[in-house]
């Protein structure tokens, strides 16, 4: 059991933000941190988060990482994160996801970091950069356990659910309605699930074959309303204050970007 737990966003916007970052956060459970996805541009957000943030953190505390999926606004970092270790491998940074996933990571990586600028050595492979590490359904971690769920999203995304004894976060950055999904999150005390405004119909189809607009969100029962967080919302989704966004959402909170979430 965890006796402390916090939970700090970076990034809370949608792939077409320009007011924020992409989603994604970092847990600490007794000291130790947990990344969850890792979009590019990690040296102006981590800049941006120290001018604005209320947790500093520099670019040496990526130790540990989860990953959702292969989405560029979720992993686009990871490559970036390769570049501190392309001459020299010093506890490499422990990737955590399904194995399908992590063999998937190293497909997107491998055109750019395969041919290796180390000495004595041509060719660079995964294990050169990272410490992959595949996940069961269920992971225990000791001070806590990770499970993880498919959500409705394209390419192959996870949702995962933190259980530290005496609390549950559920997280959902991406997925279409779903309502097994919305089920599995519910026992959670917290849960961070993503949010669509505007219009479903869009070139090419309906959104919530990827989405979730807040029309089905608000369908939910106030209960689940009041413990969820809604993430991955466009810039439209505010006004003036962030308290105060621009749409109907219910009992919804928006995830806010740079504020440290006390969970244990």
């Amino acid at each position: 059991m965890a006796k402390s737990v916090t939970f700090y966003p970076l990034g809370v916007g949608d792939s077409f933000t320009t007011r924020h970052f992409f989603v994604n956060s970092v847990i600490n459970v007794d000291g130790r941190e947990f990344f969850i996805d890792c979009p590019g541009y990690i040296a102006k957000m981590l800049h941006q988060n120290s001018l604005h943030g209320e947790l500093p953190l520099g670019i040496d505390r990526y130790k540990e990482l989860f990953i959702t999926h292969l989405h560029s606004d979720h992993v686009g970092g990871v490559e970036e994160l390769a570049y501190l270790q392309m001459y020299k491998t010093v506890n490499p940074i422990k990737l955590y996801g399904p194995d399908w996933l992590l063999q998937d990571i190293w497909s997107h990586l491998r055109p750019a970091l395969e041919p290796s600028p180390r000495e004595g050595s041509d060719i660079a492979n995964f294990d050169w950069y990272f410490d992959p590490i595949a996940i069961g359904e269920t992971h225990d971690f000791g001070e806590f356990t990770v499970s993880y769920k498919y959500t409705r999203h394209k390419p192959r995304t996870l949702a995962y659910k933190f259980d530290f004894g005496n609390f549950k976060l559920g997280y959902a950055p991406d997925t279409g309605f779903d309502p097994e999904l919305i089920a599995w999150l519910s026992d959670s005390d917290l849960i961070i699930h993503e949010v669509w405004f505007g219009p479903t119909e869009v070139l090419g189809g309906d959104i919530r074959n990827l989405h979730t607009p807040i029309a089905d969100l608000l369908t939910l029962p106030e209960e689940f309303q009041r413990k969820t967080l809604l993430c991955h919302y466009a810039d439209s989704a505010y006004t003036d204050h962030p308290e105060n966004p621009s749409e109907n959402i219910g009992s919804y909170r928006l995830l806010q970007q740079g504020k440290l979430y006390k969970l244990v």
